[in-house]
Formats: C-alpha cells, sequence, structure tokens
C-alpha cells in the first residue's frame, strides 16, 4: 500500500469518526438506557466539540445509569440487608432441625448502586453534565461575544426546566 494510500484511508477514518453522534440508541441498549440514550443525546449534541468519538462514553453513562436505577428498585424491594438463616441437619437421622437466624448480609444491590453512582459522576464529568464541568464552560471566553454571552447561552442551553435564562 502506497503511503498516499494510507494517508487517504486515515483521513476518511478521521472524518467518520467526527460526525455526529446519532440521536437513536444502538440496538443492543435496552430499557432505561434506551431512555437516558434519547435524553442525554441532543442534550450534549449542543456542544460542537461532542461527536461520534464520544460515542462509548454516552454508551457507558446511559449502562451505568440503568444499573444504578436497577440496584435502586432492588433495594427499595429488599432493603440494604437481609436477614441469613442456617438449618442444620442432624446427623444421625438425616432430619432438618430447627432454622437458626445467623445474623444479615449486605444486599449486592447496594455495591452496585455505590459502583455505577460513582462512574456516572466521572462520566458525567466527561461529558460536561456536571456543575463543575458546567462552570468551567461557563469561564471559557468565545471568539464572537463577551464571557456574559456565552454563560447565557450555555446556561440557556442546560436549562431544561422552563427554558428561562439563569444568571
Amino acid at each position: 500500500m502506497t503511503r498516499k494510500r494510507k494517508e487517504t484511508k486515515a483521513s476518511k477514518k478521521s472524518t467518520t469518526d467526527k460526525r455526529k453522534l446519532s440521536k437513536s440508541p444502538p440496538t443492543y441498549l435496552k430499557g432505561t438506557a434506551r431512555y437516558m440514550w434519547r435524553h442525554l443525546v441532543p442534550l450534549i449534541q449542543k456542544d460542537p466539540n461532542v461527536n461520534n468519538m464520544d460515542r462509548t462514553i454516552v454508551e457507558a453513562f446511559c449502562i451505568n445509569y440503568q444499573l444504578m436505577r436497577a440496584a435502586y428498585d432492588d433495594i427499595n424491594q429488599n432493603d440494604q440487608s437481609r436477614a441469613v438463616y442456617h438449618t442444620p441437619i442432624n446427623p444421625v437421622t438425616g432430619e432438618e432441625m430447627e432454622t437458626e437466624f445467623t445474623g444479615y448480609k449486605r444486599n449486592p444491590s447496594t455495591q452496585i448502586l455505590d459502583s455505577s453512582t460513582g462512574k456516572l459522576q466521572k462520566l458525567g464529568n466527561e461529558l460536561g453534565l456536571t456543575p463543575q464541568s458546567r462552570s468551567e464552560l461557563l469561564s471559557l471566553k468565545t471568539d464572537s461575544g463577551t464571557k456574559k454571552d456565552q454563560r447565557e447561552q450555555i446556561a440557556k442551553a442546560f436549562d431544561s426546566d422552563n427554558g428561562s435564562t439563569k444568571k
């Protein structure tokens, strides 16, 4: 393969990676993850730097959101800890003896909730979804206007409650 051909392939790949992030979720995302994709992508596409190269970060965010919600639902249904019982068997007769309470065991969903919440915070920061990352965006200077103009534009983009500008 010639050098020119390699450069052309690299250029095409680079151009392909920079196209816009699709508003429709990948087919393998199900349930809450699909829901999150549909609501998150239009929000982050307002940032001109977001493109198809950010796809894996968005996917990870959506998947962790789904894990967090499922873990939270499980904790609501089964509490944070579960009672553990032991039923000894009589070695002579082979009959079950009286069931004994041995203590409590942590619900595994609490660990999933903790882990997915931490990952959501990190991924959200990378996507500009945390207050700190938004404030960093607000402090940037623009070519076309003042810092105040940019603050108003970004605040308006992130204000999903009523469309009004926060000051």
